[in-house]
């Protein structure tokens, strides 16, 4: 070797500037994964909504401008369908949420994705299958049935259970805690959803006489109008939404299946008002077809509600024949075996840390400064009577 070439190959770095770690090069996503979770989380949501923004008035102009095909919207050919667009607009803001929100409770990273996939081709096809059979033919048309959407997701959820848990062995995660994770952005997406009733000419209320836009509107230019039943709806979603996924995010934690009972009431309560003022032209019918009086979306909203009603009541019954302290909005420092089936809930055995980083399976039970449950210990007892056997 050159003399020269190796004192120049050994020589040491005086320059001052220390060098940067992968290979020389500190690129975006080396910088991006060394942040932490809710600053990946916010960067990432602000990406999503500029692309979603930048995509929308792209489709307004080209609607303005009568480039689609004029079959697409029956309601104002050669504009954009609206109604399908901001359903799939609903679905991704729900997704990237949903991510976060489950990691920040402890879930693994591919859960929502795990269950995404199939609860929502579900959805879709109990959502139209629910309104042809309530429908039984009515005015000769196709629509979705949220109510029929939700059961349709539930299926598919346990069809993604059956395929993730069991059959690739992914964690075990049970429906409750599956549905808790649902319940505030299947509301957000109800909330955002619902603006898709307005273009696609549906859902309205009956006729009123007065105009006072979002909650009264026209579609024949004033000379009808009627009560805004989807910005009402929309708005009921809303006012629950903000609430149920700030404690979501909170230190406070409940047992499985809390949520979703909420949402169940909540939901149910406001969908059971609404359709009592819901035109007879848009209101599917307890005997089938469309008309006024009662109506099945408000027979299913009742069950709904009754069902949140029991699940809640049944869970605070078992925890006091049980002597066990109730798990409502208590604080996660605080939990332990004391409070009922709290070893059953995520928070007792985490899959990944606060920063959504995987646990090893001698941390998880103390993650986040929870007590380990009687299982954990009963497992670290084992192990340490093997070690001293050795």
């Amino acid at each position: 070797m050159d003399p020269e070439n190796k004192d120049r190959t050994d020589a040491p770095d005086v320059s001052g500037t220390e060098k940067p770690a992968h290979g020389g090069k500190k690129g975006f996503f080396a910088t991006f994964s060394q942040r932490s979770l809710t600053e990946r989380f916010l960067i990432i949501l602000f990406a999503v909504m500029a692309v979603i923004a930048l995509v929308t008035l792209v489709l307004v102009a080209l609607s303005i401008n009568k480039v689609f095909p004029e079959d697409m919207n029956e309601n104002d050919p050669g504009s954009m369908n609206w109604y399908g667009y901001i359903i799939a607009v609903a679905i991704i803001l729900c997704i990237v949420p949903g991510i976060y929100t489950s990691l920040k409770q402890g879930y693994y990273a591919d859960i929502v994705f795990d269950y995404i996939i199939f609860a929502v081709p579900c959805a879709f096809g109990g959502a139209v299958l629910y309104y042809v059979a309530t429908s039984r033919g009515g005015n000769g048309d196709i629509g979705l049935g949220v109510i029929g959407g939700l059961l349709g997701a539930a299926v598919g959820i346990v069809l993604a259970m059956l395929f993730w848990q069991k059959l690739m062995k992914h964690p075990k995660v049970t429906l409750p805690q599956l549905l808790d994770i649902a319940a505030p952005f299947v509301l957000f997406g109800q909330c955002v959803g619902r603006f898709g009733c307005y273009f696609a000419h549906c859902c309205y209320g009956i006729e009123v006489d007065w105009a006072f836009f979002p909650f009264s509107y026209s579609y024949d230019g004033g000379v009808t109008y009627h009560l805004g039943n989807p910005f009402i709806e929309s708005i009921w979603c809303f006012i629950a939404f903000v609430p149920m996924l700030a404690t979501r995010l909170s230190e406070k934690k409940s047992f499985n299946g809390f949520y979703i009972s909420l949402y169940c009431i909540w939901y149910g309560i406001g969908r059971c008002i609404l359709e009592s003022f819901r035109a007879p032209g848009q209101k599917l019918q307890l005997a089938g077809g469309h008309g006024g009086g009662f109506g099945i979306s408000q027979l299913t909203s009742i069950l709904m509600i009754a069902f949140g009603v029991v699940w809640i009541a049944q869970y605070v019954i078992r925890a006091l024949v049980a002597k066990k302290k109730i798990m409502i909005f208590t604080d996660r420092s605080k939990l332990s075996d004391d409070y009922f089936e709290y070893g059953k809930t995520i928070y007792a055995h985490p899959h990944v840390d606060s920063e959504g980083r995987p646990l090893t399976p001698d941390v998880k039970a103390a993650e986040g400064g929870t007590e380990e449950s009687a299982d954990a210990k009963a497992v670290g007892k084992d192990e340490k009577d093997e070690d001293g056997k050795k």
